[in-house]
C-alpha cells in the first residue's frame, strides 16, 4: 500500500484538488491519504475529512514535522510526499512504481510543473531541474520534497526525517540520510503540477537561488543556510 502524506497549513483553496488528483490517478493501487493538520485555522481539515482523507494533527510548526507525523502514522510500505497545492498527473503512479520496484532503489522523485507559468518561469524551472538531475547523477543526491516516493523501510532504518531542518534543505537531508541504503532516482516524467504562489511572492530568481544554495549547503556542509521561511504548508 502507498501512504500519501500531505502537510497542510491553511490549504483550503488547494487541498480538495490535491486529494482528488490522487483518487483519479491512483484508484487501481491500494493507498491511503494522510492529511497532516499543521495548525490550520481555516477549513482545510473539514474539506479533507469530507474527501475521506485520514486527518492527523501535528502541533509543531514546520513541514518536516508534518512529514514525520505522516510517516509515523502511515500503514503503507511506500511513502508518497505530495504538497497540498500540487496535483499528481496521469502516469505519475506508473513512473513512480516502475522505478521504485527495483530492489536497489530506495526513492524516486520528479519535477514540479508550475501552473500558468510564463516563458521566464518555464526556462528557470528547466534549468533548475537540469542542475538537479546532473547533481543527482554525478555530485550529490536530489529529492523534491513535495514530489517523492520513498520506501518506508529506508526511513525506518534512519529514524525518519531530520527534524533539525524545518524547511529549506529538509528534502536534501532526507536524501542524504537514505542514500547509503540504495539508489535515489530522478525521473523527469514523474511530474506533479503545482501553484506558483511562492515564486510569485518571493520572486523567481531569488527563490531559485535560495533553493540552490540550500541544496548545496546541505549536500556539502550538512546544514541549511536559510532558517527563516514563510509558512506555505
Amino acid at each position: 500500500m502507498i501512504s500519501f502524506v500531505i502537510p497542510c497549513y491553511n490549504e483550503e483553496a488547494h487541498i480538495k484538488d490535491c486529494i482528488r488528483s490522487i483518487r483519479k490517478h491512483v484508484w487501481y493501487v491500494p493507498y491511503e491519504i494522510i492529511v497532516v493538520d499543521n495548525n490550520c485555522t481555516d477549513k482545510t481539515v473539514e474539506i479533507a475529512e469530507s474527501e475521506l482523507a485520514i486527518v492527523i494533527k501535528e502541533p509543531r510548526k514546520g513541514v518536516v514535522f508534518a512529514r514525520q507525523a505522516g510517516y509515523e502514522a502511515a500503514k503503507g510500505f511506500l511513502i508518497a510526499n505530495i504538497d497540498a497545492d500540487s496535483k499528481i498527473t496521469e502516469g505519475w503512479i506508473w513512473e513512480a512504481l516502475s522505478r521504485i520496484s527495483n530492489d536497489n532503489t530506495v526513492a524516486v522523485t520528479g519535477p514540479l510543473k508550475y501552473e500558468g507559468a510564463g516563458l521566464g518561469l518555464r526556462v528557470m524551472t528547466k534549468l533548475y531541474y537540469l542542475i538537479a538531475k546532473l547533481s543527482n547523477d554525478y555530485i550529490g543526491v536530489f529529492l523534491q520534497g513535495g514530489n517523492a516516493m520513498i520506501k518506508k523501510s529506508a526511513l525506518d532504518k534512519v529514524g525518519g526525517y531530520d527534524l533539525n531542518i524545518a524547511f529549506y534543505g529538509e528534502d536534501t537531508m532526507t536524501a542524504k540520510r537514505i542514500q547509503h541504503l540504495g539508489k535515489i532516482e530522478f525521473n523527469m516524467y514523474m511530474v506533479t503540477t503545482t501553484s506558483p504562489r511562492r515564486l510569485e511572492e518571493q520572486g523567481i530568481i531569488s527563490t531559485t537561488w535560495m533553493y540552490l544554495t540550500n541544496y548545496f549547503s546541505v549536500t556539502f556542509k550538512n546544514k541549511s543556510t536559510t532558517n527563516d521561511y514563510k509558512d506555505y504548508r
